[in-house]
């Protein structure tokens, strides 16, 4: 454990977490745990839940969770650091480790000094002009480097280390993520030979970096989790934009730093990049202080798929509109303003479907609606789409525009969008059906509640088989090596996964035989994807033999097909007669 770790879990080892929650809380006993009411939202009935044995709480109306240094961070609208000091001192601790070579000053003083480093390097230095070279090539002149701070990391494994190390000391520049320490306690700069992009805070000051490789992978590299940076609670460009933000009352939000920039020097500086499509809330929650209105501009193929449109469910869950950018097949917003000019840009903005209509429309293009198996998949792929939406008003549209692209009954519809719905029930404790749960979130409570060990899981499945919204702290559980302690790996994660972890640990998931449930949720994470995927192949083998008017073949096909969905309703037959006898 390191020196940070320690010191973190030290603060909650000591702190009453229950204490602390109830200056700002009125809580009352509910068997081993606390309730009450949610202070981050209108909340009629107690949803909030606090657990004093795993050092955690969780709003189950809102979705708020994590540790203690978590809520005093969000109730005071404080950083990281500002909260673990306050209850440090609280638990008459010194939290020396920040105080004495880790202080927010400090960290900001060595985060500006290395972006000059690099803006340097970039411009002086020999092996810079690789940079340079790229730069131009992208259509970035010298005269916008300064403006966007741009930077180079030259190339070797220890640079940064020998120029900052005398002065900081070594432990800082880990801190700050620049240095990566090894297992045997050695260290080494995290980016070499890159194009460096610096990532700035609210008032301009650099807080973190991207690397853009040549020719390595991975493509992008960026700084971890730090006490000056959760991407998750960040965005790129946004001290440029916000100006143009708050008096346009929109964003355009993009996915890179290149996308951002090119927008920016086209004119449209109201543009930030989301660093990655996994919008979070902390995202969602930073857009809607400057504006209303978010017109999403990420590539084709980006903009469809499921962590995008998650996002887009984020942001009008927020109360913010959402509209959708429809890029040429192969663009992205760089590419497109660089070939094409600011103009059309701008009409494509102009033109940006709402994002309803923009998911609807894809399922058309998509799935072939001619067919019944083109239908059926969109409508299984629309369901939880749906049922992620709050407005009612938005809801109704959607169902409405569903019911006509199906040439379905609304009624009929209405009734299939809301099968296995979540039913949140806050008067009966801190609970989920584990038939609302995919086997992900199964797996990862058996994990969190320690009723399975990491190490049984891991021989089975691994960190790629999790969906990306959980490997982070399926990541997080690998590299402890299965010492799973879900207060401490709080700290460690950003706040939509901190979240998640509150929300699987604190929940009680309905089943008393726990092998039972773990082989069901690994059949179901291994089986029933493997049938999806013989049945897409098998949908785009159908729609070219009816094509080609080849009859015989066709009949085959939807015999193989008939009986993969004739197996696929098996298994969730079998599920269903789990759910209705709760696992008992």
């Amino acid at each position: 454990m390191s020196t940070e770790r320690a010191d973190v879990q030290q603060i909650k080892d000591r702190i009453d977490i229950v204490a602390v929650i109830s200056r700002y809380v009125t809580l009352t006993k509910a068997g081993s745990s606390y309730k009450g009411r949610c202070p981050f939202h209108k909340d009629d009935t107690p949803s909030f839940w606090v657990s004093p044995e795993k050092g955690l709480w969780h709003c189950f109306g809102c979705g708020a969770g994590g540790d203690v240094i978590g809520f005093v961070m969000k109730i005071e609208s404080i950083p990281f650091v500002e909260a673990a000091e306050r209850l440090a001192t609280e638990a008459g601790l010194s939290f020396a480790a920040h105080k004495s070579d880790g202080s927010r000053d400090l960290l900001h003083e060595i985060s500006i000094a290395v972006s000059r480093w690099y803006a340097d390097n970039l411009v002086n230095s020999a092996p810079g002009r690789r940079g340079r070279e790229y730069l131009v090539g992208r259509g970035y002149p010298e005269e916008t480097w300064e403006r966007f701070g741009l930077g180079y990391a030259l190339p070797g494994w220890d640079h940064l280390r020998k120029r900052f190390s005398a002065k900081y000391g070594v432990k800082p520049l880990v801190d700050l993520g620049l240095l990566v320490r090894k297992d045997d306690g050695t260290n080494y700069d995290r980016f070499r030979d890159r194009v460096i992009f610096p990532i700035l805070d609210l008032s301009g000051r650099p807080i973190a970096f991207g690397g853009r490789s040549f020719d390595g992978q991975p493509k992008y590299l960026n700084s971890p989790k730090t006490a000056l940076f959760d991407k998750g609670n960040h965005l790129y460009g946004l001290s440029w934009a916000r100006e143009t933000m708050q008096k346009e009352g929109s964003a355009v939000l993009v996915e890179g730093y290149t996308d951002v920039i090119s927008l920016h020097l086209a004119g449209i500086t109201n543009a930030v990049g989301s660093m990655g499509t996994s919008l979070t809330q902390g995202q969602a929650h930073l857009l809607g202080r400057f504006v209303k209105e978010v017109v999403i501009s990420y590539d084709r193929d980006t903009a469809g798929g499921m962590a995008s449109l998650r996002g887009m469910q984020i942001l009008r869950n927020h109360g913010l509109s959402v509209r959708v950018v429809r890029l040429p097949e192969g663009d992205d917003p760089d590419s497109l303003v660089r070939r094409e000019g600011a103009e059309r840009m701008h009409q494509l903005i102009d033109a940006a479907a709402a994002f309803h209509i923009f998911y609807i429309e894809s399922l058309k293009e998509r799935h072939n609606m001619a067919s019944i198996a083109g239908k059926e998949a969109a409508l299984e792929e629309a369901r939880p789409f749906f049922q992620e939406i709050r407005s009612l008003p938005l809801r109704q549209e959607i169902a409405t525009r569903l019911a006509e692209l199906l040439d379905l009954p609304f009624d009929g519809l209405m009734r299939e969008l809301a099968r296995g719905r979540r039913q949140q029930r806050p008067e009966v404790g801190i609970e989920q059906e584990e038939h609302h749960w995919d086997p992900q979130q199964v797996i990862l409570s058996l994990l969190l509640r320690g009723d399975v060990t990491w190490e049984r899981v891991a021989a089975l499945v691994s960190v790629e088989d999790f969906a990306p919204r959980y490997r982070p702290i399926v990541t997080e559980m690998a590299q402890t090596r299965g010492q799973v302690d879900p207060s401490s790996m709080t700290t460690f994660l950003d706040a939509d996964s901190a979240r998640e972890v509150s929300y699987l640990t604190l929940s009680e998931p309905l089943w008393s035989d726990v092998e039972k449930a773990l082989q069901d949720a690994l059949e179901r994470l291994v089986e029933l994807p493997e049938i999806e995927n013989k049945l897409k192949d098998l949908r785009g083998k159908m729609e070219n033999a009816e094509r080609s008017g080849d009859r015989r073949h066709l009949d085959e096909l939807q015999r193989a097909y008939s009986t993969l969905v004739a197996q696929r309703l098996s298994r969730r037959r079998r599920d269903g007669k789990k759910q209705a006898a709760g696992q008992r």
